[in-house]
């Protein structure tokens, strides 16, 4: 069962209501992928028995979480996850307050898949809290998660920033229908015009805020989709970005096949520019995924009738097990074996 983990079957991980795992090169050490903003790399796999995971730097969290299959030596075996590692940056805050219990959650959702799937329960399916339920209405659905999904940063697009050094990237992709405007400029256009959800621009006027505090450049509020300046388009790339003495930022869109790639690439001068993008980039990667869908909802109009649109201009998109504890300094331990036994 543990081999069907990021699979098009998976059995363990709970893709139907949360963020999928997807890994590039499955379960095999050196695998890189994760789940919504969570990014990880396979270190140790035993086939049937052991998974074990380490964080990049970028989530916020050092260390690593696996799931171990432990035979109990009576015919029975026991499915145990566990997490240990130290937050730093932004998930200090994030952890007690939202990522730890969204955690626990979805990890008790994979042990109910898990007895699902042996056909030996769950006798009492775990139930979301009250506040992870509140959490959830600001995440996206699993089935609009699958519209969007994050990408290792393509080298061209790092390259077509133009930034001198690169400090944080990362990049997302939206699906495109058959018929749909290849033009990178519709797309362009889209977002600008398509407006943002009432939460985005809420993160949009807290963005702001910071930025005043920290004397940063606030250009675009809540009612903008797109403060950045247009600085190149060639072929299929255009290229989009602000300069600040605190920090350089480029966002690069793409469309390659039946992909619209949207990559972000920042610069950070010194240590306001580092500590502004440390408070946003939680935000950040909320904000890019949920506009990108609304857009995929809305579609690109053409810019002339060379450009049209399929049918009605509408592009769609297509595409733990635990209970953590965060300590003194950051600390993250947890441990949590699943009620199931095979």
């Amino acid at each position: 069962m543990l081999e069907t983990l990021a699979t098009e079957h998976d059995q363990v991980w709970p893709g139907a209501t949360w963020a999928p795992m997807v890994l590039d090169r499955g379960l095999e050490p050196g695998s890189r992928g994760g789940h919504d903003g969570i990014r990880y790399t396979v270190t140790a796999h035993e086939p049937g028995r052991l998974v074990e995971f380490a964080f990049d730097r970028s989530t916020g969290i050092a260390g690593t979480h696996a799931l171990t299959v432990v035979d109990l030596g009576d015919g029975t075996s026991l499915l145990r996850h566990v997490l240990e590692g130290r937050a730093h940056g932004a998930m200090v805050l994030l952890w007690p307050l939202a990522v730890r219990w969204a955690h626990d959650a979805l990890v008790e959702d994979a042990f109910d898949l898990v007895e699902a799937a042996l056909a030996v329960g769950p006798t009492v399916p775990a139930r979301w809290s009250l506040w992870v339920r509140l959490l959830r209405t600001a995440l996206p659905r699993a089935t609009d998660r699958a519209d969007v999904q994050q990408v290792e940063t393509p080298a061209e697009l790092i390259s077509a920033a133009g930034l001198s050094r690169v400090d944080f990237t990362d990049t997302f992709v939206l699906r495109l229908l058959p018929g749909s405007s290849r033009d990178v400029e519709d797309w362009h256009r889209a977002l600008i015009s398509a407006g943002n959800p009432a939460w985005v621009a809420a993160l949009f006027a807290v963005r702001n805020r910071v930025a005043q505090c920290l004397g940063l450049d606030t250009a675009g509020g809540a009612g903008d989709t797109s403060p950045f300046a247009l600085l190149t388009r060639t072929g299929h790339t255009l290229v989009v970005g602000a300069d600040d003495k605190h920090l350089d930022f480029r966002g690069v869109l793409r469309v390659v096949g039946n992909d619209l790639q949207c990559a972000t690439v920042v610069h950070q001068h010194n240590a306001t520019g580092r500590a502004y993008f440390t408070v946003v980039k939680p935000f950040h990667r909320r904000i890019v995924p949920a506009l990108l869908r609304r857009v995929g909802r809305r579609g690109a109009s053409p810019a002339s009738p060379a450009g049209a649109v399929g049918a009605g201009g509408a592009p769609t998109t297509r595409a733990q097990a635990l209970t953590p504890t965060v300590g003194d300094r950051g600390v993250l331990s947890s441990e949590t074996p699943a009620g199931a036994r095979t």
